[in-house]
């Protein structure tokens, strides 16, 4: 029964993705894209660290599981002035972080919905759409690790979203 699941999740995917290209939005302006490192854990990760943390009474606590093997990928990548991602998204979780010398990106999600991070900044991308924008006069610089299912490319592009063309974002 695992096994069927995972041969009609795979066929979903495939049609998922080949549906996805023909519409997909391209990425523009990544002028230096360098995968760092990758490697692969084969099992599942069930990790917990915690951490006392002087005058708190809670401390410092991080998780990361996956059910299934994973690939871990450490990404260097630079856009120019109004380059963007591309609505895509991704089969695992990111941690991002703009480098000291980027300028402003916006990160839009599947409704079009704006947040602006700024260099030092970082956050994290799950599974949902979003895209990516370098709206400043200033290359946008990113550090990327994603933690995503083993065997799958760490990103699928996407057809933007409805909201997107009133934004100019598709």
């Amino acid at each position: 029964m695992k096994t069927k699941a995972k041969v009609v999740l795979g066929s979903v995917s495939a049609a998922s993705i080949i549906a996805g290209v023909a519409l997909a939005t391209p990425t523009i302006g990544a002028y230096y894209n360098v995968i760092l490192s990758t490697g692969t854990v084969d099992r599942d990760v069930h990790t917990h660290a915690h951490v006392a943390l002087p005058g708190s009474d809670e401390g410092f606590s991080a998780e990361l599981e996956t059910d299934g093997a994973a690939n871990f990928i450490v990404q260097d990548v630079k856009f120019s002035p109004g380059g963007t991602t591309g609505w895509h998204t991704h089969p695992g979780v990111l941690l991002l972080s703009l480098a000291a010398d980027s300028g402003p990106v916006d990160w839009y999600d599947a409704h079009c919905v704006k947040h602006v991070y700024h260099a030092g900044d970082s956050w994290t991308e799950g599974t949902k759409l979003h895209d990516v924008v370098n709206s400043s006069s200033v290359d946008a610089h990113f550090v990327v690790t994603y933690v995503v299912a083993k065997g799958l490319n760490k990103r699928t592009d996407q057809p933007a979203p409805g909201c997107a063309a009133a934004l100019g974002l598709n």
